[in-house]
């Protein structure tokens, strides 16, 4: 692929295009997930601030605080994964330029950071949403603790 005209020109930018619209989609996940992340390290801290302040008189907090870091730890592994996506698919659009404008023969690198690429993408849905159901087990607790909290107080009443 030579970009001695515009149609060479034309190619090259064409097989450009779905590598960079992969990293502009992987962008909108990095957003989510760091907005998440955020939510989740704030919580942390406030869930550890207050078990130290009042120790032992809210047992369900430790295991509050144990949920919470698998999720923070979980959705920093689905950012770095997400981030080495977009980098892949990067160094990807480099490789085709550089196959373009030097006549470099790199037909299988570019296949093998496609591949990668994808598979960094897969690994950080997978940690997405294993994040999401530990925040569902963390609500299905909080629920629980409620509503034992509500029985005991309903038998103390009767």
């Amino acid at each position: 692929m030579h970009i001695e005209s515009l149609e060479g020109l034309t190619r090259v930018l064409q097989a450009s295009i779905s590598p960079v619209a992969l990293v502009s989609g992987v962008g909108l996940l990095i957003l989510s997930q760091t907005n998440r992340f955020s939510r989740v390290t704030d919580r942390l801290r406030e869930l550890s601030r207050e078990a130290q302040e009042s120790p032992g008189q809210h047992p369900e907090l430790g295991r509050q605080i144990v949920i919470f870091n698998q999720r923070a730890r979980l959705l920093r592994m689905a950012i770095g994964s997400a981030l080495l996506c977009a980098l892949l698919a990067s160094v990807m659009v480099l490789v085709v330029f550089a196959i373009a404008v030097l006549d470099f023969q790199a037909y299988l690198l570019v296949l093998l950071l496609f591949a990668l690429s994808l598979l960094a993408l897969i690994s950080s849905l997978i940690l997405f949403l294993r994040d999401t159901h530990l925040a569902m087990r963390a609500v299905e607790h909080v629920l629980l603790d409620y509503e034992n909290h509500q029985g005991h107080g309903s038998r103390r009443a009767t």
